[in-house]
Parts: C-alpha cells; sequence; structure tokens
C-alpha cells in the first residue's frame, strides 16, 4: 500500500522513466528537454527539476520528454503541455492513463496529436514492482500529422524483452482511426 500511495502522490516525480521505453521514444522523437525531474533521474542533458519550477518556463523550440509529477498537479502539466506545442513545441507526455480525469476531456481528447495507451504496466526505475496504474504516451504537436490519432503499444515492455526484441514501442496496431 505505501508503495501505491507513493506512486500516485506529487512526491512520485523520483521515479524515473524506465530507459528503455524513454529509448524507444528518444530514438523517435529526438528529446532536448525534460521539464519535470530530479539531477539523478533526467532524461535529456537540459532539464528542470522541482526548484528550477519547469512550469514557468519556456518549451516552445524545444522537443519536451514530459514525466509528470504523480499527484494533484498533472491537469497543470497538461495544459502546459498543450500552451507550449501551440507555441512551436513537440511535448511528448507519459501520463497516467485515467481518462476519467478532466484534463483529458479539455485537453487530451480533443488536443492530442496522438495518444498510444501502454500495454501492461510500466515498472518504473528504481521500484520494485510494476505501477499500480496503466499508462499512455500523450502526444501535442502541430509538426506531425498522425493518420490515426488514438493506437496502442502491440507488446508490454516485459513482453517484448522476454521475446527478446530490442523494439518495445508503438507497434502500429490501431484502435480507431479518425
Amino acid at each position: 500500500m505505501a508503495l501505491q500511495v507513493a506512486m500516485v502522490s506529487s512526491k512520485s516525480n523520483e521515479w524515473a522513466t524506465p530507459q528503455d521505453f524513454f529509448d524507444e521514444l528518444n530514438e523517435e522523437f529526438s528529446f532536448t528537454l525534460d521539464p519535470c525531474s530530479t539531477d539523478g533521474n533526467r532524461k535529456c542533458e537540459k532539464h528542470y527539476t522541482l526548484d528550477d519550477d519547469g512550469l514557468s518556463k519556456d518549451w516552445s523550440g524545444e522537443v519536451v520528454f514530459m514525466n509528470p509529477p504523480y499527484g494533484g498537479n498533472s491537469a497543470a502539466w497538461i495544459r502546459k503541455a498543450f500552451i507550449e506545442s501551440k507555441k512551436g513545441g513537440v511535448v511528448v507526455c507519459l501520463i497516467v492513463s485515467s481518462t476519467d480525469r478532466s484534463y483529458w476531456h479539455d485537453y487530451i481528447f480533443p488536443y492530442a496529436a496522438q495518444i498510444r495507451f501502454v500495454r501492461g504496466r510500466l515498472k518504473f526505475n528504481g521500484v520494485a514492482t510494476t505501477a499500480p496504474f496503466a499508462s499512455a504516451v500523450v502526444i501535442f504537436t502541430d509538426k506531425i500529422s498522425y493518420k490515426n490519432r488514438i493506437c496502442f503499444y502491440s507488446k508490454s515492455v516485459s513482453a517484448a524483452k522476454k521475446d527478446g526484441d530490442r523494439q518495445i514501442g508503438f507497434g502500429g496496431d490501431m484502435l480507431l482511426n479518425s
């Protein structure tokens, strides 16, 4: 229970994105900024910590990987991702797949260039078990046009590792065409 509380609290920004999952996304996007990290779990050379307050910084012109702190401030991070994409940034968000949350209906469903649902549950670096929640990758950009806005990863991270697959990420299987 303590792990679940930590993983969904605002203290969870200490939980680092699984490196192999990040590497797959980075190969596709070539990230330049990690706006909500610690010095120890950052995924990009240019990054902002809690003390830097990534929400107050300009991300326009950047290719952003955002794994926001889990807790009560998710809506602010999603809103920021949307706003910065309208200013020329590409923002790729790894977030909890809580589609009942208002920010999904206010920003993600109407404005995301693509939504990718992650199969299975991720095991964040530094944690012994998988996350107690499902995840999604949400892409905000005006620079890329996707044929399919809503899709899913064809294999879970653990299944791909078990099968010896190098590529864990997006397999192209579509749920819905738009």
